[in-house]
């Protein structure tokens, strides 16, 4: 098929291809956010601090003894230990934790799924059910800046142990705190109150 061309000799199919270039131009700019860059976990060394201690056993009977109170927690979550990668072993040896998430995107909605078993051995790996896990997470070197408070929840998935949090969004660039909270209603007065907590390292780019 011969290609028709106008009066000046120059092929009429020129300004269509432009067009399309630039129309192929414009759809690509909505893949942005799609492009972005993506976190996570920070890598590391793995977490063994329960490693040489024998865990404890928790007792739901410690939750609430007498006259305590829910805000009684007598953790020192500014002392704890911030791990790496995506698992490891709670502050007081209770239990072992591990996350997922969504991409981590800078600005951008991101959803945990946090996983939690009993260090019992006697307990067998049995998951850690009722915690309803609640997160708190600050930015590494800087922990007035907060993740917001935009109606973050948490749900037990059909799987026992099994939480769902979101959504969860970071504001800043660079390394957050992200601490999990279990069984934060307990209070934490007792060495064997379910009450417990874990930090990771997380990279936001």
């Amino acid at each position: 098929m011969r290609t028709r061309r106008s009066r000046s000799g120059l092929s009429i199919l020129g300004p269509a291809l432009s067009l399309m270039g630039l129309l192929a131009v414009g759809c690509g700019s909505s893949n942005q956010t799609s492009d972005a860059a993506v976190g996570g976990p920070v890598p590391g060394a793995l977490d063994d601090h329960c490693a040489a201690v024998t865990p404890i056993v928790v007792s739901q009977a410690s939750c609430h003894p007498a006259g305590s109170t829910a805000d009684a927690d007598a953790g020192t979550d500014e002392e704890s230990p911030v791990l790496y990668n995506a698992a490891g072993d709670d502050d007081d040896c209770k239990y072992h934790v591990s996350f997922t998430s969504t991409p981590v995107r800078l600005n951008q909605n991101v959803a945990f799924t946090v996983t939690a078993t009993l260090l019992d051995p006697a307990a067998n790996g049995a998951p850690a059910t009722g915690a309803n896990i609640q997160i708190e997470s600050y930015l590494a070197d800087n922990p007035f800046v907060l993740i917001p408070n935009t109606g973050v929840a948490t749900t037990e998935s059909g799987v026992s142990g099994v939480y769902k949090i979101s959504p969860v969004k970071f504001t800043a660039s660079g390394q957050w705190v992200v601490r999990f909270h279990l069984y934060e209603d307990c209070a934490d007065l007792n060495d064997d109150s379910p009450h417990g907590h874990i930090a990771f390292l997380l990279d936001v780019p």
